[in-house]
C-alpha cells in the first residue's frame, strides 16, 4: 500500500468531524471545558439522528446519550489543531446537501445551540424515546427527571423540556 496515501488518510474521521463541527459553526475545539465536551457530544448525536451518520455509537452515561469513540476522536482534533484546519478544507460527497441539513439544524436550535443543558434535554430525550415503548412526551419527561434528578434543580427546565418535544421528529424520533 502507499505509505502517503495512507498517512494522509490517517485522520479519516477526524477530519470529517472537523467538517461537521466547523459547518456548525465552531472555528476550533476546545476540549478543555466540561460544558464544550458536552456540547459536542450532543450536537453529533443530533446531527446523526438528522440522518447524517457519522459512525458513531451511543450508549446511555451520566448525562444522556454518550459516544466513547467521539471523545477520542474530538481529544485528537484538540490535540493536533491541524487536523481542524485540514477538516474544514475538505469537500465531502454531497456536501450542498449536508450543509443544508445542518444549516436546519442550526435554525431548529436556535440559541439553544450554545445551551449545553437543553441539548443533553434534547439529545436524552430522543435516546429515550428511541429505546422506550412508552413514547408520549409526558412519559418520557418523567423518565428522563427519575433518570437523571439533578435536572428538577435545574432552572427553568420546564420550558426546556416542553420545548425540546416539541423537536424530537425533527430529530428522527
Amino acid at each position: 500500500m502507499d505509505e502517503s496515501w495512507e498517512e494522509a488518510d490517517e485522520y479519516r474521521d477526524e477530519k470529517i468531524l472537523s467538517k461537521i463541527l466547523n459547518l456548525l459553526g465552531f472555528e476550533s475545539i476546545d476540549m478543555g471545558s466540561f460544558d464544550n465536551r458536552l456540547k459536542y457530544q450532543k450536537l453529533i448525536y443530533l446531527v446523526q439522528n438528522s440522518g447524517l451518520s457519522l459512525g458513531y455509537g451511543y450508549n446511555w452515561y451520566v448525562r444522556g446519550p454518550y459516544s466513547p469513540s467521539l471523545t477520542q476522536d474530538l481529544f485528537e482534533i484538540n490535540r493536533n489543531n491541524q487536523i481542524f484546519e485540514s477538516g474544514k478544507r475538505l469537500a465531502l460527497q454531497n456536501e450542498q446537501e449536508i450543509a443544508k441539513r445542518i444549516e436546519t439544524i442550526k435554525t431548529l436550535l436556535g440559541k439553544n445551540i450554545e445551551n449545553s443543558v437543553f441539548l443533553e434535554v434534547l439529545a436524552s430525550l430522543i435516546y429515550l424515546k428511541k429505546s422506550s415503548a412508552k413514547s408520549d412526551c409526558a412519559s418520557l419527561k418523567k423518565r428522563l427527571l427519575t433518570l437523571k434528578p439533578r435536572l428538577n434543580q435545574t432552572s427553568g427546565i420546564e420550558e426546556m423540556l416542553n420545548e425540546a418535544c416539541k423537536m424530537l421528529r425533527s430529530f428522527g424520533a
